[in-house]
């Protein structure tokens, strides 16, 4: 056998033999402690983006941004208090609404602002009913006095707006000992507990959500908001961390913006429901400081914080190219 045979013979062999030789998989090999460094950074990732899905609720503070709230839903649109005036403050991707309390005689939580002490709706629904005397299959039949709405329930209001938007709950019923397990036993079925917070004129609902927050098992925190009519400071409970100052608007200063945010309060500023709510008005809560406008026209509210911000970013902006040259 030749040389050259040989060498034919010899190649033809090498290619069977790397035909049988299967090729074996990449493999990239990774040290443990670029492995935790990887997973870490992931879970990070995962952790960050669930967050932004949520809503900021008050137990989140933070001065520099701006709450936008329906003052009873966006009710120069659709009648106040009802469910398609909150579905609206959803819609137009508002930070949170404001919604009034009551509990019926046979002690169900209904949404209408209703005159005190009983919970009288007769500028409201087309019955001259009070709610605490009164049931809810005969307030379920009722119609509002524009637009022939139905009055929601409170569970209803909770499973519409669940992880959508923030409610601030103003209770009207003076019960205290009635209304407020009443509330808790509604919030731990939904687990609402991160977007509400809970509202008065009777600051008696306050000693309930601090024992609330003092002796729950369940690790969950209630915000509060105490709705003040005057403008005395002296009165003004900047003892309690995360909670917020409702004040009309004309009693909001920057003084008491500050003093609140030294104790991690926030300030809510609130509209009655005919006033007319200006830029020149929104630019003077702005410059003070505030955190919350519980506004009748959210929507120009909105537009305002929008041009607000820009506004500033400019101004910034200006600043750095200053110091630069």
């Amino acid at each position: 056998m030749s040389f050259q045979q040989k060498k034919i013979i010899q190649s033809k062999k090498q290619k069977f033999i790397r035909k049988k030789i299967k090729k074996k998989p990449f493999v990239l090999k990774i040290n443990k402690p670029v492995k935790i460094i990887i997973f870490l950074l992931i879970s990070l990732f995962l952790i960050t983006f669930r967050n932004t899905l949520k809503r900021k609720s008050f137990d989140e503070f933070k001065p520099h941004k701006v709450f936008i709230e329906a003052h009873r839903g966006v009710n120069r649109q659709k009648f106040e208090n009802t469910k398609e005036s909150i579905e609206l403050a959803i819609k137009y991707g508002l930070d949170s609404f404001e919604t009034d309390l009551w509990l019926s005689k046979d002690k169900v939580g209904v949404l209408v602002h209703g005159k005190s002490p009983h919970g009288g709706i007769k500028h409201f629904y087309n019955r001259n009913y009070k709610v605490i005397f009164t049931n809810w299959s005969q307030l379920s039949t009722l119609y509002t006095r524009k637009g022939k709405l139905k009055m929601p329930k409170l569970e209803d209001i909770i499973k519409l707006t669940k992880n959508k938007i923030f409610m601030n709950l103003e209770i009207k019923d003076p019960r205290v000992d009635l209304v407020f397990p009443y509330i808790i036993k509604l919030l731990k079925k939904y687990n609402y507990f991160d977007q509400i917070s809970i509202s008065s004129f009777n600051h008696n609902y306050y000693k309930k959500v601090y024992e609330f927050n003092k002796y729950n098992k369940l690790g969950k925190k209630l915000s509060f908001g105490f709705i003040i009519s005057g403008g005395n400071s002296k009165y003004y409970p900047y003892h309690a961390p995360h909670n917020s100052l409702n004040l009309y608007w004309k009693k909001v200063t920057k003084h008491i913006c500050d003093k609140a945010h030294a104790n991690k309060m926030a300030v809510m500023a609130w509209f009655y429901m005919n006033e007319n709510e200006t830029f020149n008005i929104y630019q003077r809560l702005f410059d003070y400081g505030i955190d919350i406008i519980c506004s009748n026209d959210p929507l120009n509210a909105k537009k305002f914080r929008d041009l607000y911000y820009k506004k500033k970013k400019k101004e910034k902006r200006k600043k750095i190219i200053k110091y630069l040259t």
